[in-house]
C-alpha cells in the first residue's frame, strides 16, 4: 500500500501534465483560428477610410470583435481577457489595403495539479498576441452613388 502512496503522485502529476500541455496547444490553434475569423470579417466590415459605402464608418470593432469572440467558440468561457484590436490600412487611393487583427488572450488553466506547474501561481497563461491580415474586401460602390471616399 505504501508503494502505491508513494507512486501515485509522481504518476498523477505527469499525467495532469500532458492533459494540461495538450489543453495549452488547443486553445493556441484554437486563438490562431479566432485572429483569421476576425481578420476575415475585419476585411469586409472595417470602414476606417470610409471607402465601403454600406458600411458604418470606422473600423466597427464591436462587430470584429464578436466574430473573434464566435470564432474562439466554447473555449471563450476558458479566456480570462480577450483584447482585439483592429489595423485598417486601406484608403481612398488603395481599397484593397491590408486589415490586420490581433487577438490576445490569457488561457484559464483548470488542470489540477499541472496548472501551478504549468502556469505559475495565477494559473494563467498569457498567449503570444495572434495576428491575421486579410485585404479590404469592401464594396467600393453603392446603389444611386459611390464610395464616400474623404467625405465626412
Amino acid at each position: 500500500m505504501v508503494e502505491f502512496a508513494v507512486a501515485f503522485m509522481p504518476l498523477m502529476i505527469t499525467f495532469s501534465a500532458f492533459v494540461q500541455l495538450q489543453q495549452l496547444a488547443t486553445a493556441r490553434l484554437v486563438l490562431k483560428h479566432s485572429a483569421v475569423v476576425g481578420a476575415r470579417a475585419a476585411a469586409v466590415i472595417s470602414n476606417k477610410a470610409r471607402n465601403t459605402p454600406d458600411q458604418n464608418p470606422g473600423d466597427n470593432a464591436d462587430e470584429v470583435r464578436a466574430g473573434v469572440l464566435a470564432g474562439l467558440g466554447p473555449w471563450k468561457n476558458t479566456m480570462r481577457k480577450v483584447d482585439v484590436k483592429v489595423d485598417d490600412e486601406s484608403t481612398c487611393d488603395d481599397p484593397f489595403g491590408m486589415v490586420s487583427v490581433t487577438v490576445t488572450v490569457d488561457y484559464k488553466c483548470s488542470v489540477p495539479f499541472a496548472n501551478l506547474f504549468l502556469c505559475g501561481a495565477k494559473k494563467t497563461h498569457a498567449f503570444k498576441a495572434m495576428t491575421a491580415r486579410f485585404p479590404h474586401q469592401g464594396a467600393r460602390f453603392a446603389e444611386g452613388g459611390g464610395a464616400a471616399c474623404g467625405t465626412h
